[in-house]
Order: C-alpha cells, then structure tokens, then sequence
C-alpha cells in the first residue's frame, strides 16, 4: 500500500477521522501523512510542506467547502501537480472540484473499497521533478498564505508546472481535455453481439452528422458554427513573479483588435472580444520598471493568470 499525503481543512477534522479510520480499517498497513500544526508555524513551511508532499507517493485530497476555501489546501494540490503527484480526490460533500481538477475521479466518504483501489493503483511521480519544485519552493520569501499561495501560483505557472493527468498548458491557459469519470462501479461486460450493434449504430450517426454537417453550407449558404464570430470574454489577474502579489496599473494590449485595458487594484483585467469562438490570440503587457510579457491566450477563457518580471 503506498504511503499517501492527506489534504484537508482543518474545519472537517470529524470527517477526516472518520476517513482515517475506514482506510486503516480496509487497510492496515497504509501510511497517511497529515500532520499540518507542525508544518505551518515554521519560516519555511513552503519548502517543508512541499518536501513532504514530494516523500508520499499518492496525494489523498480531502474535498469540501472549506478545503475549497482554503489557502493552504490549494497551495498543497497546486505543489502536487507540479511535482506531477498522482491526485485522487475524497469528496465530502457536494463541492465541485476546483477546474484544474476536474478530471480526476472522486470517490464519496463511504466508497472505501474504490477509494483504497485507487490510492493502490495510482501511478508513481516523476521524482525528477523533485527538486526543481523544492529549490523553487524555498525561493519563496512570503510566509503569509495568501502571499505564498500567489508566489507558489506565479512561479508554476512561468515553470509551467500546471500540468497534470488530462489538463494541458497552452499559450499559458489550462484546458481540460476531457470530462472525469462518473461511475464508481465497474460495468458489467455486454454480449459480443450487443457490443458490435452499439458500434455499428455509433458508426452510422456519425456517418449521418459529418454528411449533414458537409451539406449544410451548401444549402443554407452559411459557414459553419465555429466559423462565426460572437462576442467572448478573456478575464484574468497579472501578477509579480517575485512576490506573486497582484500587479496594478499593467497595460494589456491586444494588437490583432486594437484594444487595451488597465488592470485594476487587484491586477484584475477584463476583455470583450468579437472572433472566431475559442480563437487563440496574442495579448502583451507592459508595465514601467518591468519587463514587457507577450503570450497567447483562448477567448473564452476568464481565470487567466501570468507573472511580469521586474525589468533591470
């Protein structure tokens, strides 16, 4: 049995016991890290959480409302993604899971027998990953767990470290590849014969679909729906790659539209684009005393995040 970190808010102590206890039940010999009283009162509990994420071989996280408001708990998955951590999700209650992990399977507090084959077959980490994580980890200055947070974000993203499982990284935003799993039992194996009719009938939908969807410009005159320009948003928040604080007063230009914006007190900035749905396009920004930042980012997408690095 692996040995496993366990991510939780404090403020669902009951239900952690409660989860403690039926693993050790299911399973004696499993190993749960958890110890975070020890870990935070330090100067350098980034460096010291994170060597002790990277040391336990799967990342149980504990799901909630409250770890989904908690600095701490985001910090702790976000550093298991870097270090590239096999992340399987106990839910508590009915909070969806954060985007970034939304492909990862969660398994309810009392599916025990899905939740330890899981922890059991998760695939090992990349430990070359180790040590560049933790060098960068014990390069944060910030000890307040808004800063460190935000510090700890800024640096992955720039290392582009926040990819994970399914997710992928382009032109700095995250995307989800494909949607999680629903089902927590196996399902039963269907006859041969019924198998080849669902896989004929599959066949011939998608034949129909592509001839109608060929057919369609030629009867209506029109282009396709991708092809159709619609207004979209791009949002997102600049920050300080050394302090990962938010970064005021950024002009974010992009130069195919002609249009700029100033992010605000909270380096929050906000778009409204008309083009092709989901296009990528180029944004700058440029901010005196740092050094100017070129990328490319999907209409579409509001929760984008970029670091700027003080200029010389």
């Amino acid at each position: 049995m692996p040995s496993v970190f366990l991510s939780y808010s404090r403020a669902d102590l009951p239900l952690i016991e409660q989860l403690a206890a039926r693993l050790r039940a299911s399973s004696p010999e499993i190993s749960i890290w958890r110890d975070q009283e020890k870990i935070y009162g330090g100067q350098q509990w980034p460096k010291v959480l994170g060597e002790a994420i990277a040391d336990q071989e799967v990342f149980l996280l504990a799901w909630s409302k409250n770890s989904a408001a908690s600095h701490f708990v985001e910090f702790e998955w976000c550093t298991a993604i870097a270090l590239k951590k096999s992340i399987v999700p106990c839910l508590l209650d009915e909070t969806a899971l954060a985007p970034s992990l939304r492909t990862f399977h969660g398994y309810r507090l009392d599916e025990v027998t899905g939740l330890i084959t899981s922890l059991r077959g998760a695939a090992l980490a990349n430990e070359q990953r180790r040590e560049p994580v933790i060098r960068k980890l014990n390069e944060i200055t910030a000890t307040e767990e808004t800063a460190v947070l935000a510090q700890a974000k800024a640096v992955f993203a720039q290392q582009q470290w926040t990819v994970q499982g399914n997710i992928y990284q382009a032109g700095g935003d995250i995307h989800i590849h494909n949607a999680p799993s629903t089902a927590t039992t196996p399902e039963k194996a269907k006859p041969l014969v019924e198998r080849w009719q669902a896989w004929a009938g599959l066949a011939v939908a998608v034949l129909t679909a592509v001839t109608l969807l060929l057919d369609l410009p030629a009867k209506w005159g029109g282009a396709p729906p991708s092809a159709v320009p619609l207004e979209q948003p791009l949002a997102g928040t600049v920050l300080d790659e050394g302090t990962g604080e938010p970064l005021p007063d950024v002009v974010i230009s992009l130069p195919d539209f002609d249009m700029k914006r100033t992010s605000e007190g909270d380096g929050s900035f906000r778009f409204r684009v008309t083009s092709q749905r989901q296009a990528s396009i180029k944004f700058t920004a440029q901010k005196s005393g740092y050094k100017s930042y070129s990328n490319y980012a999907t209409l579409g997408n509001t929760d984008l995040r970029f670091p700027m690095e003080k200029g010389e």
